[in-house]
């Protein structure tokens, strides 16, 4: 009696293409997986970046009286639109001019008891605001403003 008898390399061959299969999907995960913690890591990386251009002018702007001339002074290709000053970036975060930048920081005084300013760090392409600081600056009054303490 003869009996057909299946050959065991088709199994084994079935048992490589389910293997096969199966890396694949895992693969295609892991893929996913490191191409968003690129892309996370990135969108970091600016984040920082626009926090510390922004502490940056915000000492700047703390540290005198006059910070529309001061600013204009370290930034040169800084520009006064009214009372905003638009400092330009490139793409590796150097001040650049308005034709090579890639972002923007506008620096908005706003003049009170106390001068504040708000220091918007933004994409100039999309106009997507990355980061944004508001502070306030106080410069005490001297003597000589005052006229001096009087005596009795």
């Amino acid at each position: 009696m003869n009996r057909y008898r299946h050959s065991k390399s088709s199994l084994f061959l079935m048992e490589i293409i389910l293997n096969i299969l199966f890396f694949s999907i895992l693969v295609t995960f892991c893929l996913q997986i490191f191409f968003k913690a690129y892309r996370v890591s990135e969108g970091t990386s600016v984040l920082h970046r626009a926090v510390t251009i922004c502490s940056s002018i915000a000492e700047i702007c703390q540290s005198t009286e006059n910070a529309d001339n001061l600013l204009l002074t370290i930034y040169p290709d800084a520009v006064n639109q009214g009372e905003n000053t638009i400092i330009y970036f490139d793409d590796n975060f150097t001040q650049c001019d308005k034709e090579k930048a890639v972002y923007q920081a506008c620096v908005t005084p706003s003049r009170d008891v106390l001068v504040s300013f708000d220091v918007t760090f933004s994409k100039i392409e999309t106009t997507d605001t990355i980061y944004t600081l508001s502070f306030c600056t106080y410069t005490p009054s001297s003597l000589s403003d005052i006229g001096g303490i009087p005596h009795e």
